[in-house]
Order: C-alpha cells, then structure tokens, then sequence
C-alpha cells in the first residue's frame, strides 16, 4: 500500500536496563500506549508498533491499535520499522520512527518532523530541544546535536559541543525521533555500523558519515523517555500533577 507517510514505534520488550518499560503502566495506560495515541493524533499517517513480544502486540490491540511481530534479532529500532513496513506490505514515501518509550511525545512534534524532513535535499529528521543546564551538557547520557544556521545536523555527540571558546554558542540537546525518505530508509539499513557510530554508540552517525543530510526541527522541551524505573516514577508524577493527557 503505497502512502505518503507512516509512523512505526519500535517496541522491544527485553529493554537492558528496564524490562518490559514498554508495557509498564503510566497512570492505568501502557507506556507504548501513550506513544501510539499521540502518533494517532499528529494525522502524520498510518500508525503500527513493531515488537519482538507477543505481550506487546496483545496489548496494543487490546486498545484497539495496529501491532506487528518482528524478529527478536533486529539489530536496531531502525531495522525494526523497516521490517514492520515490509510486513504491513505499507510503501510509504516517509517513515517516522518513533521509540516506544517517548509518551509525552506531542503531536506537533511530529508534525514538525514531517515538515523538516519533506525539504528538498533532506535524507532523514530529528527533533532538537535548547539545552537549558551545564549539568545536562557535561552528562554523557544526554545527547547533543551541533547545528548549521538552515537546521542541518552536522554532528551528533555525548560530548559538550561544540566547545565554546570565546562567544556562547546555541547548544542543542537531541531527541531520539526519526524520520526517513523511503530510499534512505532502505540505503541506511544496508549499511554496516560505522567507526563513528561505534565510539559514540550513537546510530545516527552512520547516516552523517555515509554522506546524508540531516536536517532537524526544535520543539520547545523533551518530555520524560522510559529508560529506568525513575524515569517512569517522574512520568508518573507528572500525571498526577496534571501534566499531558492520554
């Protein structure tokens, strides 16, 4: 089925530091739940959650969504979607790969991301958030994003760049959501983890290292990812503050 685009949340339920995050409940919702309602609600296109566990996939039917089974091998959440696409026997000209593990992902977001990612010359998308403190700078856990003035990415690192020797930079904090034209999608699955990517332990390098144009869009703040049972303790504070909605 041929589209213009489609949104795949990549659901792996053996997570290292926090098994089955994606089916721990946020408020008396699954987390990958709060992710598919928002892709839902963008109208980017056609949403599905590719997972390796039947839990998974019971559960997103369960309220009604799309689920697709995908190996327990993929090597990575980008490999996931392009196999859940191959699956669905969907074509779309975009893809948005969104984790499972973004809940307050906002549908604006994602729109912006289409947005960014139809400019001529753009291979893949991102979102970038302003970096607001030197204690995220300096952690290794958060990722930052160096940027030309028309929005491309020029280099994604743990590091705190770039180095600010005289005037201060805008920093950028990254945010792991993607979008791909189709045959960058194709292009970047078929290519083996780069020197890059391997020291940084950052996927997105292979794509700037093979010569792509990524381009991304800044949203206002980053909500809570599920990494930990602290991140999800936040998350759920956040809710009981009457914070975002499901």
């Amino acid at each position: 089925m041929s589209l213009r685009a489609a949104v795949i949340i990549p659901a792996r339920f053996g997570s290292t530091r926090f098994p089955g995050k994606v089916l721990a409940l946020l408020g008396h919702v699954p987390v990958v739940e709060w992710c598919r309602r928002a892709a839902v609600r963008s109208g980017v296109g056609p949403v599905a959650v590719a997972t390796d566990d039947r839990r998974v996939k019971e559960a997103v039917e369960g309220f009604g969504g799309r689920a697709v089974l995908t190996s327990e091998d993929a090597p990575s959440g980008t490999d996931r979607v392009c196999e859940a696409l191959r699956r669905l026997g969907w074509r779309p000209a975009l893809a948005v790969n969104l984790q499972g593990d973004e809940p307050f992902v906002s549908p604006q977001a994602l729109r912006s991301l289409v947005a960014v990612l139809r400019r001529p010359g753009a291979d893949l998308a991102t979102l970038v958030t302003p970096l607001k403190s030197k204690a995220r700078l300096m952690s290794p856990d958060v990722v930052k994003a160096a940027m030309a003035p028309d929005g491309r990415v020029l280099y994604f690192s743990r590091a705190p760049i770039p180095f600010c020797r005289s005037e201060e930079p805008s920093r950028w904090e990254h945010i792991g959501v993607y979008g791909f034209k189709a045959s960058s999608l194709r292009r970047f699955v078929r290519l083996p983890p780069s020197a890059l990517e391997r020291a940084e332990s950052l996927e997105q390098l292979r794509a700037i290292e093979d010569g792509m144009a990524v381009f991304a869009a800044s949203v206002p703040a980053r909500g809570v990812a599920i990494d930990t049972p602290a991140d999800l303790a936040a998350a759920q504070r956040i809710i009981r503050s009457g914070g975002p909605g499901v």
